[in-house]
């Protein structure tokens, strides 16, 4: 008699053992990108008694985090915990690193080359090289880079698991695509890492960088707009120190506030006689906005997100006639800020962990 219910057995058994036949064809992970950990290690043979007690525990820890599929397994796990109502512990979306400083976890693993996706690299590599050869026809200057993550700076003071830094990661993977198609491409790795051996050029509880660190990749990014001019020394700003507690981390993480200590100077205010205006037009996820001073000067247009938004506009309003920023919105911001503004250079410059599209690209951009 025909009974369906060996059928389900034999399936559930089949789908049981695929994690551990399929084990030995798969290289073994050593970090979760899923859960933002290590995995527990390979357990080494026992030397004495007391190794002996704890080898079960250790084979048990070792064959609970090494199956093939994990990430598969646990994505269809967590669909199915929030299908049913489940409510599984949240994951924080900040971690504490060496000396206390924190850092987002989004991104972390692909800062330190732990998480490198080629076909995601190339794709936002090709939107900027369609970006730069669409300017390049308008007769526009233009310099695009990566506003490197405070984890691909400051790899010694990650958490364990995301370490190593390794190589290539899609920083690296982004330039050589840019290089390829010959886009005007900085590296900022250099000048921020120089400016950190300085002074502190990424926030302790926040996940952006300081004024400090803010100032060393606009200086090398108005450089490569031919405009270095447009670079303010160190000497050339007032510096003071102000106690804050308005980090994001801690909050994303769970945590109270926490103060810090931050340097910044004089301009990060708009100077005399700039005034702003938001641009409601072009949307996005930030309102995109203009600052025009009563001046003659070029016309910039900064593509970008926070990492621009929060700084850039003060160190370059006195510098030019009209800057006009807007969100990059993962690719897919509005083309016609270029047809309507009509700048005289471009600025593309996201934050790395932010350096993707999707397939996504600019609207009204065909």
């Amino acid at each position: 008699m025909f009974d369906p219910r060996r059928f389900l057995i034999l399936g559930v058994m089949a789908a049981l053992s695929l994690p551990v036949l399929a084990m030995p064809f798969l290289p073994m992970q050593t970090v979760s990108r899923e859960e933002n950990r290590m995995l527990a290690p390979p357990p080494s043979w026992p030397q004495d008694l007391a190794g002996w007690r704890h080898a079960p525990r250790a084979v048990d820890a070792f064959l609970a985090d090494h199956f093939a599929l994990r990430e598969p397994a646990i994505w269809v796990g967590a669909r199915l915990e929030r299908r049913l109502g489940v409510t599984a512990p949240a994951q924080a979306m900040a971690v504490i690193g060496e000396g206390g400083q924190m850092f987002l976890t989004e991104g972390l693993l692909r800062s330190t080359g732990q998480d490198v996706d080629p076909l995601r690299a190339a794709d936002y590599a090709d939107f900027v090289c369609q970006v730069s050869r669409r300017l390049e026809a308008r007769g526009v200057g233009f310099a695009t880079g990566l506003a490197p993550s405070p984890g691909t700076i400051l790899t010694d003071q990650t958490p364990p698991w995301a370490r190593p830094a390794v190589t290539p990661s899609d920083h690296d993977l982004i330039l050589q695509g840019l290089e390829d198609c010959a886009a005007p491409a900085i590296d900022l790795r250099p000048a921020l890492r120089e400016a950190a051996a300085t002074d502190r050029a990424y926030r302790l509880y926040d996940s952006h960088w300081t004024p400090w660190g803010a100032l060393a990749a606009y200086n090398r990014m108005v450089a490569a707009l031919g405009h270095a001019d447009w670079a303010w020394a160190r000497s050339d700003l007032t510096w003071g120190e102000i106690r804050t507690d308005d980090g994001d981390l801690p909050r994303m993480a769970g945590m109270p506030p926490a103060i810090e200590t931050l340097t910044i100077h004089h301009r990060t205010s708009l100077p005399e006689g700039a005034v702003r205006q938001d641009l409601a037009t072009y949307g996005g996820p930030m309102p995109a906005f203009a600052v025009e001073r009563a001046a003659p000067g070029p016309t910039v247009l900064i593509i970008g997100d926070s990492y621009t938004a929060d700084f850039f506009p003060s160190l370059i309003a006195e510098r030019v006639g009209r800057m006009v920023w807007i969100h990059m919105d993962g690719c897919g911001f509005d083309w016609r800020v270029v047809e309507a503004e009509a700048p005289d250079y471009v600025l593309l410059l996201p934050a790395e962990r932010n350096a993707m599209c999707g397939g996504q690209r600019p609207a009204g951009f065909d």
